[in-house]
């Protein structure tokens, strides 16, 4: 195994942490955040972190916040980032870092790790054979409520009066009832659902919902579980396109969501 060089280079440089993982890993093939400087690993105790070196400028001050605002400067090391962790993470368990994690010199990486050597091993250890798999769900309103009237209409729980005139003026009436809560239908029917596929998986968390999002969920399936979680999935969002609920599966991703709780 390739150990990182414990003497930092001239100017002015910090230490890029990409994640951490367990000792004996090897360094990532490839480029690093700064194509110019490949990854290289240092390993304390029974842990690793996989690092190189970055110019300081490029991440602080008034530069640095003009490269972080820059999508043809951000974009391509962003991926390069992503490329290291996924390698890491085809290989071990990882604990991955955000983008543009910084520490001024080994030395302070080193009491970090030893610092939270407990919190990072518990992680590694929750995550190993898993992976993170991000479902998100959004809602066509309109077809919700079609459906939640076509469905009322033939199980005799709503009606409408003969009358052409009357009919139409209360099945106007009845779409407001109905899309005024919808959101109480949808909760229950989101709750159902996820509590279905929390079955296959090691853990669960709700995240941020993105704009015209009505669920996003992270789930950490074991290796073993994936192809039934996918197919469990795919019979639930052919189910639910009748109800104008539409699921959309992606992955798997580095443990982000996971990771969170000891950062």
């Amino acid at each position: 195994m390739e150990q990182i060089s414990t003497t930092q280079p001239e100017g002015s440089v910090a230490t890029y942490v990409y994640c951490f993982s367990l000792a004996g890993i090897s360094p990532p093939v490839g480029a690093g955040v700064d194509e110019n400087r490949p990854t290289q690993v240092l390993t304390v105790g029974g842990l690793s972190a996989v690092v190189s070196w970055v110019a300081l400028e490029d991440f602080t001050g008034a530069t640095g916040e003009a490269n972080l605002q820059d999508i043809a400067w951000l974009g391509p090391r962003a991926c390069r980032h992503a490329v290291v962790v996924e390698q890491v993470m085809a290989v071990a368990p990882v604990f991955p870092l955000p983008f543009g994690t910084l520490f001024s010199s080994l030395t302070v990486l080193e009491q970090e790790i030893n610092r939270r050597s407990g919190e990072i091993s518990a992680v590694l250890e929750k995550v190993a054979g898993c992976q993170e798999w991000s479902v998100l769900g959004s809602l066509d309103r309109n077809a919700a409520v079609d459906y939640r009237l076509v469905d009322g209409l033939q199980s005799g729980r709503l009606k409408l009066p003969d009358a052409i005139g009357r009919r139409h003026l209360e099945e106007q009436k009845i779409r407001r009832q109905l899309a005024s809560d919808l959101d109480d239908w949808l909760s229950e029917r989101l709750e159902s659902l996820q509590q279905e596929l929390a079955g296959f998986a090691r853990d669960f968390r709700q995240r941020r919902l993105t704009e015209n999002k009505v669920s996003h969920w992270a789930f950490l399936v074991p290796e073993g579980q994936v192809e039934a979680f996918q197919i469990k999935l795919g019979q639930m969002t052919r189910e639910q396109e009748a109800f104008g609920l539409a699921l959309r599966l992606t992955g798997p991703w580095p443990p982000y969501t996971f990771s969170q709780s000891a950062q």
